[in-house]
């Protein structure tokens, strides 16, 4: 996520120089065989273009609020995510009691660990579901630039291995069983509903707050696969290239009106056809890019849900209620950008 007011003129630069660069040439070629070469047949009526550019621009701005509802939604996943997290943290303390005991009943230290074992396989839970929704998918950028921004972006934001930052919150035997599934995050809820289950038979539960427990951890079951839905399906291939191939045909058909608008206009203001033709075709250009980028949330790049900030903040309130663990700092960006 883009936390910056404004988006710095360097990163836009960057990534708008080669095709505004492009426009400027076209738009030039285009006026040189109007002007020294006389073909003057090149121009094309300026209604037709209007008519053109209209179709085109709605139908960009239809693939932009589709990328743009992928984008909220996937906040919103996440934001209930938090919620559930909170509402876990607090059951699994406070469910999990000698209340319900038939024998002997837990030492205050003994209840500590079954909280602090339910609240951190919980967080574990949350990191490799950012760690899976980051696994990159065919239709996903995938560039040279995009492929350095996102291993840049990567070591900053996840520097431990896959294996180390499961160890952080999980036993190293169950860690070691959970590397052998290919749905981690499935399996560790999974474990939490067994853990719940012993819970029940030793009497540190019963039956209604285990219900409660267990409806809690379908909650999570569900948000993991809205997250995984729109990950696993892309915004349809028939809008979003269609999208690309109509923006072409327009920058393509730009300068051959621009041509008939300001020849008519005066000798020598045939060449503002050049910086017209950049402009009009760079917001083109830059509306869809924008769509382009904003339909893949969780794909590890500058505009991403900011998923490792949000599971900083669950293991942060979550630690916090067990009141004896030591709290992670705050997950601060980088160049604006926080992850």
């Amino acid at each position: 996520m883009y936390i910056n007011r404004n988006i710095n003129f360097k990163v836009f630069l960057h990534k708008a120089f080669t095709p505004i660069l492009f426009l400027a040439l076209y738009g030039a070629f285009i006026v040189v065989l109007y002007e020294y070469f006389h073909m003057t047949w090149i121009k094309l009526p300026w209604s037709i273009l209007s008519i053109v550019g209209t179709a085109v621009a709605f139908y960009v701005g239809f693939k932009n609020n589709s990328a743009y509802a992928r984008t909220w939604e996937a906040r919103k996943i996440w934001g209930a995510i938090i919620n559930s997290s909170r509402t876990w943290g607090i059951l699994a303390r406070d469910y999990t009691s000698n209340l319900f005991v038939k024998g002997e009943p837990l030492e205050e230290g003994e209840l500590y660990q079954i909280h602090k074992e339910l609240i951190l396989r919980h967080i574990a839970w949350a990191y490799r579901l950012r760690r899976q929704l980051w696994k990159p998918q065919p239709w996903e950028h995938s560039h040279k630039l995009s492929n350095e921004v996102r291993k840049n972006l990567g070591d900053k934001f996840a520097s431990l291995s896959e294996e180390d930052e499961l160890k952080m919150f999980i036993e190293d035997n169950e860690v070691d069983e959970l590397l052998k599934r290919k749905n981690i995050c499935t399996q560790i809820i999974s474990n939490q509903s067994k853990r719940l289950l012993e819970l029940r038979e030793k009497g540190l539960i019963d039956d209604f707050r285990h219900v409660e427990l267990q409806k809690l951890l379908q909650d999570l079951y569900t948000q993991q696969g809205k997250c995984e839905r729109i990950k696993n399906f892309p915004l349809p291939r028939q809008y979003a290239n269609t999208s690309f191939v109509l923006t072409v045909l327009i920058v393509f058909l730009l300068p051959f009106g621009m041509v008939s608008q300001f020849s008519a206009m005066g000798e020598g203001l045939v060449w503002l056809t050049i910086p017209f033709t950049t402009i009009v075709g760079g917001i083109y250009f830059i509306m869809e890019l924008v769509g382009d980028f904003a339909e893949n949330p969780f794909e590890g790049l500058a505009f991403d849900t900011p998923m490792t900030s949000l599971c900083n903040t669950i293991e942060i309130d979550l630690k916090e209620m067990l009141g004896k663990e030591e709290l992670p700092e705050k997950v601060k960006p980088h160049g604006h950008i926080l992850m």
